[in-house]
């Protein structure tokens, strides 16, 4: 390298000492609606690849309790992670929407979480996920997450694939725990199975045979259950190119759905339909060179895709999911994505992705639209399982809106492996799905403007700048004009504007986050979400993290503010003995990780340990310091 003889030699970190059972340092906080809060965990190491954290836990104003977590990996195809929370409830819960004249403050209440996969071979694989509450009100009453308490439902699912020379097939059992909506006559996928075959040359043809199949088991407590058969053959062909200018793919698909039952008749219902779609699509490329010896790739790819599906009556059929909702169509789509993209070796930037898509209806226009407005009570069903939703009459238009959608910037983060090893893994109540710090820099801008209001109708944008492990600031923005809305894509092609649903109100959203890091060893950040159209914030956290600058300790502090609640804390580790987890620290690590990559010394786990890992080779803040 350089003309300099270079010998790569690998690193390698093993740790000088076993894992040790023992008790961890005990957690004391506060909350003004629950009172202080003591826990004492108890680390159980089982063996090298097991461990038990049991942690007892007191609350002045609810109750007491404990947490169980498990965590294993029996062999280099089998792991996984549970977590059991119980509270034996002695008070009600000073929150909102709960009477505190009610009877029963007596009761026991908890939640089950975990994950476990399995590769029995290297074609057959099962994941298991659970997500189990005792009551419906568990995670809106007591969790720290904002997420989390807003949940419609508690998802439990068990997936098994496998494949085959020819296409996969699988096999998907889920469980709905109603929370903020559903009830005892949700429909359960128990269970679903399913094949699918790639496109196939048919007889060394130039035309492509894949196909779709997949049987539901419809389960619910209360109310019928059936099964549906869905059955979708399609033919293509490879792109027909005409000069090298302009390419056509022809396709057809060919639906056969079978029920069991109808919505009112019990005698078994089906529905024949098919669709056909004719796509021409053109690309023009140049690459330009740059004075630093990088080069820009500029492409322009306009399309055009017409499809049809003639109407077919479904006022019999159950309407549970897009396959028993298929609207008639008779729709063109025009597209065009113009990218910029500068490469330097392996690397590249994106300095513009612009798309333009716009929807023009050659039949006849939308009269109807579906009302899902909470609260509202569907044609056929109830309010907590619709089985035909309700619809209003609206004014159907031609054009639909007209779709933009601009990426400056690379959404997609890379990781390192420390990072892809370090999976947060929700805990309790308070825990917040857990994700990887993003430290890519981007803007997007999502919108559709109508062309008949020369309006925007709905504009999102997002900004996200990071500068080394200085600052980090991510600014979001949703807005919705009131009136139909447009509904993006459906079962056959996700790139179209068929229908539109019923009118919604506006909508105006804004989120705001970020952290810096200080010379005096504090990394300060702050999170929140602000309803602009009604005047108020559902959310707003603030933490800060202080590191000695031998990161021998660190102290860690955060503020949650929800409607009904305030919360504080503090979190401290001590490097090689151990740290104290509560409710806040995937908030404080979800904020501050994007400027803590690869430390050591942090009030959380990392791969192997707090030597687990290198330090980040990202220059580290001094006072007077210039950040890069």
């Amino acid at each position: 390298m350089n003309d300099v003889r270079v010998i790569p030699i690998p690193t390698l970190t093993y740790p000088l000492s076993t894992r040790r059972s023992g008790f961890l340092i005990p957690n004391v906080a506060y909350d003004n609606r629950f009172g202080m809060h003591f826990q004492e965990s108890l680390f159980w190491a089982i063996n090298p690849s097991q461990d038990l954290t049991i942690s007892p836990s007191y609350y002045s104003r609810l109750g007491y309790g404990s947490d169980l977590q498990y965590r294993y990996i029996l062999d280099r195809k089998s792991k996984g992670q549970w977590f059991v929370s119980a509270l034996e409830q002695t008070e009600l819960p000073n929150v909102s929407g709960v009477s505190q004249t009610e009877q029963n403050a007596h009761r026991t209440r908890g939640m089950l979480t975990g994950t476990h996969t399995q590769q029995f071979t290297p074609d057959l694989l099962l994941r298991a996920q659970v997500l189990l509450v005792s009551d419906a009100s568990y995670l809106q009453q007591l969790s720290n997450s904002g997420a989390q308490r807003a949940l419609p439902s508690g998802e439990s699912n068990l997936l098994a694939t496998q494949r085959l020379a020819y296409g996969n097939t699988y096999l998907l059992s889920q469980y709905l725990q109603p929370l903020q909506s559903g009830g005892v006559d949700t429909f359960q996928r128990l269970p679903e199975i399913g094949y699918s075959q790639p496109n196939l040359s048919l007889f060394n043809s130039p035309i492509l045979l894949g196909t779709d199949t997949n049987f539901v088991n419809f389960y619910r407590e209360q109310g019928f259950t059936q099964n549906r058969i869905d059955v979708l053959p399609g033919l293509s062909t490879d792109v027909l190119d005409f000069g090298h200018i302009v390419g056509l793919t022809p396709q057809v698909k060919v639906r056969e759905v079978y029920y069991t039952r109808g919505v009112q008749n019990p005698e078994s219902q089906h529905r024949e339909t098919f669709w056909a779609g004719l796509d021409a699509t053109s690309k023009l490329s140049r690459r330009f060179g740059t004075g630093e010896g990088n080069t820009l790739l500029h492409t322009i790819e306009p399309s055009v895709m017409y499809e049809y599906v003639p109407p077919t009556d479904q006022s019999q059929l159950t309407q549970i999911d897009q396959v028993d909702d298929l609207q008639k169509k008779n729709l063109m789509t025009y597209a065009i994505r113009s990218r910029l993209l500068e490469q330097e070796g392996n690397s590249s930037f994106n300095w513009l992705d612009l798309t333009l898509a716009q929807s023009y209806h050659a039949g006849a226009v939308q009269t109807r639209a579906r009302d899902f407005t909470p609260g509202v009570s569907p044609l056929l069903g109830s309010i907590t399982q619709p089985l035909q939703p309700a619809t209003v009459a609206i004014e159907g238009k031609k054009l639909s809106d007209l779709w933009m959608r601009a990426v400056i910037g690379n959404t997609t983060p890379k990781f390192t492996p420390a990072q892809l090893a370090d999976a947060a893994f929700g805990r309790g109540a308070g825990a917040v799905p857990g994700q990887q710090p993003a430290t890519n820099q981007y803007l997007t801008i999502d919108a559709f403007f109508d062309p008949y209001r020369s309006s925007v109708s709905q504009f999102n944008t997002t900004l996200r700048v990071q500068q080394s492990n200085y600052w980090y600031l991510e600014v979001g923005q949703r807005f919705t004009h009131d009136g139909n809305r447009v509904r993006r894509g459906d079962v056959w092609n996700p790139i179209s504007f068929n229908e539109v649903y019923a009118p919604t109100p506006e909508i105006q959203f804004v989120t705001a986050g970020g952290a810096f890091r200080t010379p005096w060893g504090w990394t300060v950040g702050a999170k929140g979400y602000y309803d602009v159209k009604n005047g108020r914030s559902p959310e707003y956290d603030v933490v800060a993290l202080y590191q000695n600058p031998c990161k021998c300790w660190s102290l860690g502090v955060y503020y949650l503010q929800f409607p009904d609640r305030q919360q504080y804390n503090f979190m401290l580790n001590l490097t090689g003995i151990g740290w104290t987890e509560n409710f806040g620290t995937a908030v404080v690590r979800s904020i501050l990780s994007p400027l803590l990559i690869g430390e050591k010394g942090l009030p959380w786990a990392a791969p192997g340990g707090p030597y687990g890992r290198p330090q980040s080779a990202i220059p580290q803040p001094e006072m007077g310091g210039n950040g890069r």
